[in-house]
Formats: structure tokens, sequence, C-alpha cells
């Protein structure tokens, strides 16, 4: 009796326990894409500087080429988990609250309708230190909660290590990297840590100690395709053909980039919008051109 009730235990534990193991192996297992799916990556300096050799993205479209997904690039240098960057600025003072930046940041991706979202944060954060692991946990789920009620799929990506003498900025840089990890896992969504991919840190994948290079960015679509179980690439990324296509998304991007994030912005969604009208609607004018692209991508990748 003793035998069947400890046997009876243990199948309960594992009817329990199996769920749960699914459902974390599931959280952490693959990406996927599907026809239609709309990308946005969202982040600090890690993928605005991104934009500069669209690797991350070309990886990505090579392993789908016949799927239609549209990629956009929102991120912006500087940028905090509470929407730091995106705050407009004020006469007399050089930025608005985060409060305005992070409700303007969710504006924009509400008026994306992203399916899948790539998420960059942590460094910039990681300067509070110790006392703004708390803000940066709530900050963090706060802007998950929103991503989940608009994306089926979130992939958090850690920063990668500071490559400097002074080692107690990767101490610190670790701590919300961990953070990021055990958030993203816990809450069933994608992860890939950089910060402890050691590769990142030689001087060839560098720029300087903080960004990486053009090659540092062909050394993290390497990454992802090891962390999210991505499917083999489709062209091969030597081909003149595949250079193509990352030349297409990198002017695409570029045209986006100048859509959303105008130079005269004051004027166009800041305090100054009343003064030039005219300005509100220049950056539509962008859109033809991008769609243009779009399509010359589209082209590139059929066989």
């Amino acid at each position: 009796m003793q035998h069947l009730h400890a046997f009876v235990t243990l199948c309960a534990w594992v009817l329990y326990i199996a769920p749960l193991a699914a459902q974390e192996t599931n959280a952490a297992e693959t990406l996927s894409m599907r026809d239609g799916d709309r990308v946005v990556f969202l982040g600090n300096t890690f993928f605005e500087r991104a934009l500069d050799y669209g690797h991350l993205e070309t990886s990505l479209t090579l392993r789908w080429p016949e799927k239609k997904i549209t990629f956009r690039n929102l991120g912006w240098d500087g940028d905090t988990v509470y929407g730091h960057s995106r705050a407009g600025g004020r006469r007399r003072q050089l930025f608005g609250d985060a409060e305005e930046g992070f409700q303007r940041m969710m504006k924009h991706l509400n008026s994306e309708k992203p399916s899948v979202v790539f998420v960059a944060y942590g460094f910039n954060e990681s300067f509070d230190g110790i006392q703004g692991l708390a803000s940066f946990q709530k900050g963090l789920n706060r802007l998950l909660d929103r991503l989940e009620n608009l994306s089926r799929q979130i992939v958090l990506i850690t920063p990668p290590a500071v490559v400097v003498h002074d080692n107690s900025l990767n101490l610190m840089l670790g701590r919300y990297a961990e953070i990021l990890l055990e958030t993203g896992r816990s809450r069933g969504h994608l992860v890939v840590d950089l910060f402890g991919d050691e590769a990142l840190n030689a001087p060839a994948y560098r720029e300087n100690g903080l960004h990486l290079s053009a090659a540092g960015y062909q050394k993290v679509a390497e990454i992802w395709v090891q962390k999210l179980k991505l499917p083999p690439v489709r062209i091969d990324l030597n081909n003149s053909r595949a250079d193509k296509v990352r030349q297409a998304i990198i002017k695409k991007n570029t045209l986006y980039f100048h859509r959303w994030r105008p130079r005269n912005d004051a004027f166009v969604f800041g305090e100054r919008r009343d003064e030039q009208k005219i300005a509100q609607k220049e950056p539509l004018q962008f859109e033809p051109y991008i769609e243009q692209q779009e399509q010359r991508i589209r082209k590139f990748l059929k066989p």
C-alpha cells in the first residue's frame, strides 16, 4: 500500500510539473514567422546602430523569403524601458518627462500593429546602479504588459558586455541582464543572452568598448540562429543577391527613420506643431519611397 501511495504521489507530481516544463520549453525554443507578420525592433542604441548595417534584418529575411514579412526599426539611442529618449523637448529644458516618452512609444507601436517584437534594453538603465534594479524590473514588466496585448511573440535581448578595463560596469550590467533573462523566461518569452556570449568581446566585433562593429552585428545574427533555433537561410548570405537585399533593407530603414524621426520634430510632433502645419504633412511623403524599397526587397527575394 505504501508503494502504491508513493507511485500515485509521483504520478501526480509528474502531471503537475509536465505542463509547466512544457510551457517553459515552448517559451524559449523557436522563433517562428508567418506570412503577413509585422516585426518591430524596439530598444536603445543597439537597434539604432543596426540601421547602418542591415545584417540582423537581412539574416531573418533570408530565412523566410517566400513570406511577406514587414520589418520596422524603432530603436532610439539612449532609450530606456521608461521611454526617456522619446520624450519631446521643452522650451528652456532639454527633455520632457519619461511618462510622455513611454506613451509616445506605445502610440507608435500601436500604429505599427506588430505581431513579433524584439526588445533590447538594460544598458542605459544599468547606470542607475543597485538602487535602480527594482525600478527596471517594474518598468520592464510594464512594457511587456503592453507588448503582450499587441503581439504574439516577444524576444528579449540582453546588452552585450562592455569591453573596458574597469569591470565594475559589467558587474552591474550583468545584474540588469539577469533581470531581462529571468523576466522573459518567467513570462514565457524568447530570450537571447548577448551579455553572456564572450565571443562578442573580440576586437573584430567592436567599434569601441561599447558598440558593435559591422562584423559584430553579423556575429549577433549568427548567435540568433543558435539561440532562437532559426531555419537555414534560403539565399546564401555571401551571395551578391543577398547583398542586394541588405542594401535595399538599409535604404528602406533610412527612409523609415526620417519618416518617424524628422529633424524638425518640434514642428511635426512637438510643441511648435501649430506654427508650421505644412511640416506635419511631410513625413507621409516618405511612404511611397518606403514601399518602393519594400517592393525591391521582395523582387530580390524571388528565385
